[in-house]
């Protein structure tokens, strides 16, 4: 049977990790994809409190073989001289909307094939003991589970992102993955289809998160998503991108959105979204951002085969994405 646990990521009860790849069960390829599809869509969500932490662990016992001084250090210089976060006039995010980016997130990581998913939950939890302390106390009462909560849905998804990149950097193409409590592994091999080179993953799985962003966002919100048409004229681009921020803006995700547009492109402001401050810490760590509304918007230029790249600059609460076309 298909029983319930608790997720890592998003502290809720959900199916179980192994259920959303069947291709680790003698399931094939193709009746994956679309097996996961359904899986994701239709899983049922059970509220739960995450559980409790202790206090965070000395340096010495965060060291092991796949986490150096040198980067535990690095990662303390972060958290001493890096943004702290605040308390913003934000509302709740909707909590579809934000399952819908901490899973898409999860599942993506899981389909690149990189680590097993046992060890990525077990290492985003030791990251969450390490940093929880410190990230809320100068933030009024933060629930931990709930990330309807602007405050705990950017810790969450910093916890997520710095996880996934550390496991990209010594991401492996075979390995062991445990798929159930009685402790019952099976053997993963990368999909020779993708990339052998580490170093590559961190823009597939931005590609395809923002990808799966967009069509969700057709998929549930057929009245406000952007039209999708190949090489449309410069007003109906920005247009275009404007009604995808509108989207991320009715969800709560963010407070509002500026579009500048420049003569090489444009630029968009993100006005205290949720990942404000996760944004800024991932950036100064090296790690894969977690800009969800770039990552859309990315995916819509795509779709509308305009040649484009970004980059990231913050101010104050702002989140400032200027894209520049080819």
């Amino acid at each position: 049977c298909l029983s319930l646990r608790r997720c890592a990521f998003c502290s809720v009860l959900c199916l179980p990790a192994s259920t959303i790849n069947p291709m680790r069960q003698g399931i094939t390829s193709v009746a994956r994809r679309s097996f996961a599809a359904h899986l994701l869509a239709s899983t049922v969500l059970v509220p739960a409190p995450a559980p409790a932490l202790v206090q965070p662990r000395p340096l010495d016992e965060r060291i092991d073989s796949r986490t150096s001084f040198a980067q535990i250090l690095r990662e303390q210089a972060v958290r001493a001289a890096g943004p702290r976060p605040r308390s913003l006039p934000r509302r709740r995010i909707d909590i579809d909307f934000a399952v819908l980016l901490m899973r898409t997130s999860y599942a993506t990581a899981d389909e690149l094939d990189f680590m097993p998913m046992d060890e990525f939950q077990k290492r985003q939890f030791l990251l969450r003991q390490d940093d929880w302390e410190g990230y809320r106390q100068p933030l009024p009462p933060v629930k931990q589970g709930d990330i309807s909560d602007p405050n705990y849905f950017d810790f969450m998804s910093y916890c997520q992102y710095a996880t996934i990149a550390a496991g990209m950097r010594d991401g492996r193409v075979v390995f062991e993955e445990l798929i159930d409590a009685n402790g019952t592994s099976v053997v993963v091999a990368r999909d020779p289809a993708l990339p052998r080179d580490n170093a590559r993953l961190p823009a597939l799985l931005s590609l395809r998160v923002g990808d799966k962003i967009l069509d969700a966002i057709a998929e549930r919100y057929p009245g406000l998503a952007p039209t999708v048409e190949l090489r449309p004229s410069r007003a109906a681009l920005l247009e275009g991108v404007k009604a995808l921020a509108q989207v991320f803006e009715y969800n709560n995700y963010l407070l509002s959105a500026r579009l500048e547009p420049s003569e090489r492109g444009f630029q968009l402001s993100a006005i205290a979204p949720a990942t404000v401050w996760s944004q800024q810490v991932l950036s100064l760590r090296g790690d894969l951002a977690n800009d969800f509304e770039a990552k859309a918007i990315a995916a819509y230029l795509r779709r509308c085969a305009v040649d484009a790249s970004y980059t990231t600059r913050y101010e104050g609460s702002e989140v400032v994405h200027i894209f520049v076309y080819a």
